[in-house]
């Protein structure tokens, strides 16, 4: 019988890689609703990905900040203005990239106040 000399890692809390955006507000501090549960936290920093056919081009390739996030309805507020830009809307046909938001940047490896440290491979120190 062979045995593996691999050490079992167990599993760490990750984020989604990336939210598909179902509405996203025009305001001081842009509303983003999602449509998927998520482990995202205040703090962390959002990469926008959002087509022209979803109207609100303007916030494709922005990175923002998460301010508050509502769980129950699957909302961030984000420190985004977005008062000058195009309304959001869902096209009403096949997309082939859909509207996203995803994590950004080395500040999102994991959550400080709640999580125990998480090293690059996913185990638990102190």
């Amino acid at each position: 019988m062979l045995v593996s000399s691999n050490a079992y890692l167990p599993p760490s809390p990750v984020a989604p890689m990336f939210l598909l955006i179902s509405n996203i507000t025009k305001a001081v501090n842009a509303v983003v609703t999602v449509t998927t549960q998520n482990k995202y936290v205040v703090g962390q920093l959002l990469h926008f990905s959002v087509p022209q056919s979803y109207g609100m081009y303007q916030i494709d390739k922005l990175i923002g900040e998460i301010l508050y996030i509502d769980t129950t309805n699957l909302i961030f507020t984000t420190n985004i203005d977005s008062t000058q830009f195009d309304t959001f809307v869902t096209p009403s046909t096949y997309q082939e990239q859909p509207a996203s938001a995803a994590s950004y940047g080395s500040r999102n490896i994991y959550n400080f106040t709640s999580l125990p440290f998480h090293s690059i491979n996913g185990m638990q120190g102190n």
